[in-house]
């Protein structure tokens, strides 16, 4: 976890020359909606996580914007008549280095909660709430028009349930949509 951690710091270090820079000033895009696949490490506990993500971001400025993401995913490798599921939501600042390439990396903090809802055949099931925090960046690669792929959001997702605190690893990967812009 502290290598995610180390990670997360380097791409928001990376992107941070962005502030100086400005690079599209005036035709970067002003809200973006992405659609995404995503696969939580979950730790302690080793199980996996895996579904579907989503945000909405908008840009305040060629640099710096605000974003809400919002997932969902089912916990694979449980026994049978078991099941659990995860629901986060997160908000948070959002800085991105968008120079004339194609390429454009960011980096993100962003804080909010997360769901946990666990059921057992004959038992019925149950939820739990928690603090949820992550820190990480990823790199989109535009492709044409409206259309950016997300290549990858890698974060350390920090999670606390029953007392316990969680170190997961959160990975992905979709497509964005955006407008006002480029």
């Amino acid at each position: 976890m502290r290598n995610l951690l180390i990670l997360g710091a380097l791409i928001l270090f990376v992107a941070a020359p962005a502030m100086a820079q400005g690079g599209y000033e005036g035709s970067y895009p002003k809200a973006e909606v992405s659609g995404n696949y995503q696969y939580i490490r979950l730790n302690p506990g080793g199980s996996n996580c895996q579904g579907g993500a989503g945000s909405v971001a908008g840009n305040l400025n060629s640099w710096f914007g605000v974003v809400g993401e919002f997932g969902g995913c089912k916990v694979t490798g449980q026994p049978s008549g078991t099941s659990a599921h995860l629901l986060n939501y997160l908000f948070g600042p959002r800085v991105t280095y968008r120079s004339y390439g194609r390429l454009q990396p960011f980096g993100h903090v962003l804080f909010g909660g997360e769901r946990l809802t666990a059921s057992a055949t004959g038992l019925g099931s149950a939820s739990s709430n928690s603090f949820a925090m992550a820190l990480g960046g990823g790199a989109d690669y535009y492709l044409r028009g409206h259309f950016t792929l997300r290549l990858i959001q890698v974060e350390y997702l920090y999670t606390h349930f029953g007392g316990v605190r969680q170190n997961n690893a959160r990975i992905e990967a979709g497509i964005v949509y955006h407008w006002g812009g480029r």
